[in-house]
């Protein structure tokens, strides 16, 4: 990916929503915004957002651990951002400030990492932008 190119970063909860059947509306738009961003390769994930689809899917979702593994390995070819401990100083400057929990500062911290401009969040505060990143809710 070149640095031209806009990247769009994921929240946890629009990539449940792909595996979630119990909200059609929301599944089928989280499958539209993530093949579209996927087929433009601006998509970025992190780390922490592949760990906390694990525990969502299982979890939450009811998936047995082997199903939900292979959700996680078919999303290891996307851009993903692994987070450092820069991020999680930052994260807690953005906690600090903004009162956000630490694991959604976090998520901010590792989209500003990777200069992305938007951040799709249903958690978060549409319009919102923290250190340069917008977040959407496209729900």
């Amino acid at each position: 990916m070149s640095y031209t190119e806009t990247k769009i970063f994921l929240d946890t909860n629009i990539l449940a929503y792909i595996f979630d059947s119990r909200d059609i509306a929301k599944k089928t738009k989280a499958k539209e915004l993530f093949s579209k961003l996927v087929i433009e390769n601006s998509c970025m994930i992190s780390t922490q957002v592949l760990q906390e689809l694990f525990n969502v899917v299982t979890k939450k979702l009811k998936y047995s651990k082997a199903d939900a593994q292979k959700i996680i390995t078919s999303l290891l070819n996307l851009n993903i951002h692994q987070v450092s401990t820069t991020d999680i100083q930052l994260a807690m400057n953005i906690s600090s400030e903004s009162q956000f929990t630490i694991y959604d500062s976090l998520i901010i911290a590792a989209a500003k990492s990777e200069n992305c401009t938007t951040l799709y969040s249903e958690d978060l505060n549409d319009g919102q932008v923290v250190e340069g990143v917008k977040i959407v809710n496209p729900f």
